[in-house]
């Protein structure tokens, strides 16, 4: 089951892979480039390709997600960047190629606002304790801007054909973390 599950997912990657640009796919399409019958994806497997993505959405944001809460949000705020470097990019990485197609291809616009929604959600709920107090934003903006900074740098590294290691990659993402987009042309 878990074999054939992983073949389903994998046609979605190399289907994306193929146009970028794509949108949409079909289960008969993705049964076809996995081997498989339409039955054997819908009996056994997912009713439609939503299921696929929301699968998909879970499996990598799993773990993650169960990282950050239990061992970055108990960190004060002035070290979540680095616990983001030492706990979350290591989890990251292990879906690195999954998340290379999902960076840098169309076929599931709501992986972003998955991340978005499911991340500032929870960040606003931590930061309710420590409010931001130099931003000319309200809480709530500041969270999303944030986010939005967080899943970029991590985007931008994951959608390299051969991402570098996080070891190596976890002193650039603090400096792109901690340092104002500004101070890189001066």
């Amino acid at each position: 089951m878990r074999e054939t599950r992983e073949m389903i997912i994998n046609a979605v990657m190399r289907l994306a892979l193929k146009n970028k640009e794509r949108t949409h796919l079909t289960i008969t399409e993705i049964a076809t480039e996995a081997g498989l019958s339409r039955q054997a994806i819908y009996q056994k497997h997912f009713k439609n390709v939503a299921e696929i993505f929301e699968d998909i959405h879970v499996t990598i944001d799993e773990q993650i997600l169960k990282t950050f809460e239990q061992k970055v949000l108990t960190l004060p705020p002035s070290e979540i960047y680095n616990g983001i470097a030492q706990y979350i990019l290591p989890l990251v990485y292990q879906h690195r190629e999954w998340l290379r197609v999902l960076y840098s291809t169309n076929i599931d616009l709501k992986w972003r606002r998955y991340l978005h929604v499911r991340y500032s959600t929870i960040t606003l709920t931590y930061l309710a304790k420590y409010p931001p107090l130099n931003s000319p934003l309200s809480q709530e903006k500041t969270i999303n801007l944030l986010t939005d900074h967080l899943l970029a740098v991590i985007s931008t590294w994951l959608s390299d054909d051969f991402p570098m290691h996080p070891e190596k990659f976890a002193p650039i993402f603090l400096t792109l973390m901690t340092r104002s987009p500004r101070s890189f042309f001066s």
